[in-house]
């Protein structure tokens, strides 16, 4: 045994191993019969596994690769979301509507407000 009493207790398998957190949503690229790849996004591993079982013509998609910590402006650029719920990577869409107006004379390209989107 050593001095220290802390390199002891984990060395004698007295620490608790760390815990680590699950990430909250899985990631993975897939392939078809045709040899088309797709990024999927969902969930869970079981949705995107649900979503490669299969088709309507019955034509299954080769999970290829698992992958975690995908940076959000990489998953909203070429995931594809399969999950059960909404999708939490989409691009929020302004609600103003403006139009292009004239160019003054800094050479500034001012717009006029024309209305507001309709929300679902």
């Amino acid at each position: 045994m050593s001095n220290d009493s802390i390199l002891d207790d984990i060395l004698a398998g007295a620490m608790p191993a760390k815990e680590y957190k699950k990430a909250p949503y899985t990631f993975a690229k897939v392939k078809d019969r045709f040899g088309t790849i797709e990024y999927l996004v969902a969930k869970t591993e079981e949705e995107i596994e649900g979503y490669c079982d299969g088709g309507v013509l019955g034509y299954d998609k080769a999970i290829e690769k698992w992958y975690s910590n995908v940076t959000p402006s990489i998953v909203q650029e070429h995931f594809k979301w399969v999950g059960t719920r909404r999708n939490p990577f989409t691009v929020a869409k302004p609600i103003y509507i403006n139009e292009a107006g004239e160019i003054d004379k800094f050479g500034v390209q001012k717009y006029v407000f024309k209305g507001y989107r309709n929300l679902k």
